[in-house]
Parts: C-alpha cells; sequence; structure tokens
C-alpha cells in the first residue's frame, strides 16, 4: 500500500461515515498540493496585472585606453579610433549632448564625467591627464557636431582657384610668451570655428607639441581632417592704439597643406570662423567694391599701455598671409 492510500485509509476509519463523494475530494486536494509549483494550471500561473515593456536606456560601447595605450598611438589613430567609437555610440551621445545641451562630454566607463556648453572650456591635456590617474582610464572627449559647423561658400577678397572669385580676409594677430606672428586669414562667417596650421603656429612657438594631445576627426568639402584645440592668445588690431584681446581654443590642423582648407585657396594658412569674433564682437566693414575688409570700432575695446620705465619684451612679429 502506498503512502498516499495509507493516509486514505486512515482518513476514512476516522471519518467512516463519509460518502464516496467527499472522499475523492479530499482525494484531489492532496493530489494538488503534492504537484510542484511550476505545473500549476495555467489559470492559476496567470497575472492580472497587465506587464509593462520598459525600454533599457542604450549603453556605451567600448572601453577605454590606458595612458601608456593612448601614447603609443600616432595622431591618426587617435582621432580615426575615437571617430570609430563616436560613430558606433551615435544614438547614445546624441542623447547625451540634448540631456545636458553640451558642447562637449567626456566619457570614463560608459558613463559621462563632465560636460560643457560650449568648446571654450573643452578640457586640455592637464584636465585629461588629471581624470586619468584618477580612474586609471584615458578620457574619451566627444565633441557635438554642431559646434563645429563648416558652411563653406565660394565668396570674395582672397583669389581662390575659382574665377573671378575672392574671399574676405581678416589680419589677427597670435601672441604667447615665445612668439607672435600675424596672420591674414580667410574671414567665413558660414563656419563657427576658427581652424589654423598646426605645423606652423608650432614653428612659429605660438603653440607647442605636445605628448598628450586630444586629436579629433571631421569632415570638410567632404574630405577627412584631424585637428586638436590649443589654447592661443588672440589679438584683433582696431588702430593704432585700441586691440582686443582674446585667450581661447583654435582649432590646429597638422598636414595643413594636404587638408580640405586649401581646396580653394592653396596659399591659406587660417580660417577664421564666428567664434573669435562672436567674443570680441567689433564693427566690422566689408567693402566689396574695394575688397577690403576694416575693423571700424567694438562695443567693448582694450588698450595697451606702457608703464614708464618699463620695456615689454616682445618677439619680432611675422606676418603671413593665408
Amino acid at each position: 500500500m502506498s503512502y498516499d492510500e495509507a493516509v486514505i485509509e486512515d482518513i476514512k476509519a476516522d471519518l467512516n461515515h463519509l460518502d464516496e463523494t467527499t472522499l475523492q475530494s479530499i482525494r484531489e486536494i492532496i493530489d494538488r498540493a503534492k504537484r510542484p509549483r511550476f505545473l500549476a494550471p495555467e489559470a492559476e500561473r496567470r497575472s492580472t496585472v497587465p506587464l509593462i515593456d520598459i525600454e533599457e536606456p542604450l549603453p556605451f560601447v567600448g572601453e577605454n585606453w590606458t595612458l601608456e595605450e593612448f601614447e603609443r598611438l600616432s595622431p591618426e589613430e587617435r582621432a580615426m579610433r575615437k571617430w570609430r567609437l563616436k560613430e558606433k555610440n551615435q544614438d547614445w551621445l546624441q542623447e547625451q549632448f540634448s540631456t545636458l545641451s553640451a558642447a562637449w562630454v567626456v566619457v570614463v566607463g560608459g558613463k559621462v564625467v563632465a560636460s560643457g556648453r560650449n568648446l571654450k572650456k573643452k578640457p586640455l591635456p592637464p584636465q585629461l591627464l588629471k581624470i586619468c590617474r584618477r580612474t586609471g582610464k584615458f578620457p574619451f572627449v566627444f565633441v557635438n557636431d554642431r559646434f563645429i559647423a563648416i558652411e563653406e561658400s565660394a565668396s570674395t577678397w582672397q583669389k581662390t582657384i575659382l574665377t573671378d572669385d575672392y574671399y574676405p580676409t581678416l589680419s589677427i594677430i597670435f601672441n604667447s610668451a615665445s612668439g607672435i606672428v600675424e596672420v591674414v586669414g580667410d574671414f567665413d562667417t558660414g563656419c563657427s570655428h576658427t581652424f589654423v596650421d598646426y605645423n606652423f603656429l608650432a614653428d612659429q612657438k605660438i603653440i607647442q607639441r605636445e605628448t598628450i594631445e586630444d586629436f579629433e576627426k571631421h569632415q570638410h568639402l567632404n574630405r577627412d581632417f584631424i585637428y586638436v584645440d590649443k589654447p592661443v592668445r588672440v589679438e584683433l588690431p582696431i588702430n593704432s592704439s585700441a586691440t582686443l584681446i582674446l585667450n581661447t581654443l583654435i582649432s590646429c590642423v597638422p598636414n595643413w597643406n594636404f587638408s580640405p582648407f586649401v581646396a580653394l585657396n592653396p596659399n591659406r594658412t587660417a580660417l577664421i570662423g564666428r567664434d573669435i569674433l562672436l567674443e570680441l564682437k567689433p564693427q566690422v566693414l566689408l567693402d566689396f567694391a574695394k575688397r577690403q575688409t576694416e575693423i571700424v570700432t567694438a562695443m567693448k575695446t582694450r588698450r595697451t599701455h606702457k608703464k614708464s620705465g618699463q620695456k615689454k619684451k616682445r618677439a619680432p612679429r611675422r606676418r603671413r598671409r593665408a
């Protein structure tokens, strides 16, 4: 006799007055109690609360490099690898740029650890090294493409390769503790940023070549180029006694002579965009008849003065037409 049958016989002995129908009900109760939970009838397992399909947030795909790995890469490799990561994480980055209203974000371990609403405070090598020492990983800095727009079109002033075509020009001075140079650059209000020949500025000692340089890859005229942002001092002369001065970041392009920036004007050294003019706020007169650019006045001017008895040593100014 099985255990179940013995139990039933005990129940029958104790409850011999019960009829067969009642005993059958007791058997069914025992049988249900023995069944594994996952074999319960479908109707019992079905939840009365409807399930909500919660969409998981997009993950960042990619691992940060170590400082040693980063240093072994060439400028082109640094820019290309980050470009590929940017393409792979396009949706994730657009979500971060939109949520944070950011011009740039710093990503470590798949998370945004810093961001900024304009390019003026984009992290430079000292800040990147500080993050690297704290986290053990070299941070990715991704730039929102909307802040590096180049909407170049054929214009006037500087002669281009096109017939009867000229580019407006603007004379600015790049200044540093070790060098000073005046550049006549092509002035393009359709370009949001200023791009300059990296090697030219390095040779003039306006910028320094560094081991830690976080190069970016971008496109212009359907051609790729790489650049790195460098801090510079920009001077915009108004007249013989007044100069507008700005400490800012400009985009320095290596291999400039093979870049798309010389496609229309092979003699160009700099393409001056809106960023410098929006900061300094001058009034600029473009004389299309004479093909001349004149800084008429400005909302704010900073005049340079020399204190009596003091002479400031400056490197000889070199003038370069862009």
